[in-house]
């Protein structure tokens, strides 16, 4: 049995639910769903009718929680599904950054996407900077603070970013789907972008803000320890001006907001920009499927950050060169692999582990 998590605590919570049902539909293998809800309550059900149904709590299910001594999903004291793998729709917080996967792992449940350390790595926008920079990628300029330096020493943040220069982009680390994101063009501005962003996140990086550039997204499927990786399409958001806010993304009237497949950057800087995923996917250690949004200015290509559980799992990327279905059995697929890997690994107890030096 495939278990498909989605929903979550997260601000990204109503995202993760249409991933997940997505997902379900696509699914092949025999799955069961496991909504979790806005209070952190585990519900399994084999069938969601709609995205509203589990909204407004209209379906059929049980609560169920999992124990770390086996890999059944529990209702109550009862055994209720004998989860085979999980295949992880959580988008944010205690979803996509390591939290649901160490729990996983402590239950030896094979599980989708990255792994613990990737994971935490791709959802703080600092660390994963620290990364592409390591591995030779490009990044914007940028400064951290966190909300006590900022409260200490206010005039030192303030000066560090304007040695950047305006127009500033201010985000919480932590976050995505460009929640708690805004752009500063002066002083005033960046006051208030600041604040906005601290009321997400305690961690919070201001990078210098592009004019003109091209945001440019590609996706990457596989596992960093293969030597051959999938690398989609790239793609193009069109229709919009600074930025894409959530509403842009999600919400509202988004007809005039479309994606070029492949990106109108020319048939050279987009083979560019699909090996600079890969690096970027690599650089990580990610595996799964995430998807790497860069900008690109002339001849300058910046990555700008990392999904390692994008929404809809990146599929529309892969649409021409795979079926979703097709899509999910790799990545299950690789879950199978990373598992295999851990448990060759003498990194756990055994009666009969040798202990060095002992």
């Amino acid at each position: 049995m495939i278990a498909v998590f989605f929903g979550g605590r997260s601000c990204e919570h109503d995202i993760s639910i249409i991933t997940g049902l997505q997902a379900m539909s696509a699914c092949k293998q025999k799955c069961v769903g496991v909504y979790i809800d806005g209070d952190g309550a585990w519900w399994a059900a084999e069938c969601f009718d709609s995205v509203s149904a589990v909204r407004n709590n209209r379906f059929d299910g049980k609560r169920v929680h999992l124990r770390p001594d086996d890999g059944y999903l529990y209702h109550k004291n009862k055994k209720l599904y004998k989860v085979d793998a999980a295949l992880l729709c959580m988008h944010g917080i205690l979803g996509e950054d390591g939290s649901l996967q160490g729990l996983l792992e402590m239950c030896g449940i094979p599980y989708t996407g990255s792994g613990v350390a990737a994971s935490a790595i791709g959802m703080n926008k600092v660390l994963s900077k620290i990364a592409f920079e390591h591995a030779g990628l490009n990044v914007l300029p940028y400064v951290t603070t966190t909300h006590a330096k900022y409260n200490a020493d206010e005039k030192e943040v303030i000066e560090a970013v304007e040695k950047m220069g305006y127009p500033v982009i201010v985000k919480p680390c932590n976050l995505g789907s460009s929640i708690g994101i805004s752009v500063a063009e002066d002083r005033a501005a960046l006051y208030t972008s600041l604040r906005v962003a601290f009321e997400w996140d305690d961690l919070v990086i201001i990078e210098k803000a592009l004019t003109d550039f091209i945001e440019v997204n590609c996706a990457v499927l596989g596992d960093s320890y293969d030597e051959e990786l999938t690398v989609s399409e790239t793609e193009q958001p069109v229709g919009w001006k600074t930025f894409l806010t959530f509403a842009d993304k999600y919400a509202g009237d988004v007809k005039s907001l479309k994606h070029k497949i492949p990106a109108g950057i020319g048939a050279e800087k987009n083979e560019i920009v699909q090996d600079l995923a890969e690096k970027a996917f690599r650089a990580i250690g990610c595996s799964g499927v995430a998807r790497v949004d860069f900008m690109v200015k002339n001849d300058d290509i910046y990555v700008n950050e990392i999904n390692t559980i994008p929404g809809s799992l990146a599929s529309p990327l892969f649409a021409k060169q795979m079926p979703f279905s097709e899509q999910i059995n790799k990545m299950i697929d690789c879950a199978y692999r990373r598992k295999q890997r851990f448990d060759a690994l003498k990194r756990t107890y055994t009666p009969t582990t040798p202990i060095v030096g002992k």
